[in-house]
């Protein structure tokens, strides 16, 4: 992982994300690729008709909800 992020920032970033209309189910999981430099990583159920785009862009809006300043959390999104 790059930077330390409070786990309750974790939290909270993953309940805001299972609150989204479109997803049925959020869980975080390990980042898929050994050298990647990611704080964190998600697998996303989408809900079924679910825009994809429509979740990446929420999604990238509430990142700068759980960021230090101009430092965002920095994720691995899969959706399904």
């Amino acid at each position: 992982m790059g930077k330390t992020i409070n786990l309750s920032e974790y939290v909270g970033l993953l309940k805001e994300i299972n609150r989204l209309t479109e997803v049925d189910r959020a869980q975080i999981i390990d980042v898929p690729e050994e050298d990647a430099e990611f704080d964190l990583a998600i697998m996303i159920k989408a809900k079924p008709g679910a825009d994809k785009w429509q979740i990446q862009r929420k999604i990238q809006d509430l990142r700068w909800k759980f960021c230090k300043e101009d430092n965002p959390i920095t994720l691995y999104i899969e959706i399904e």
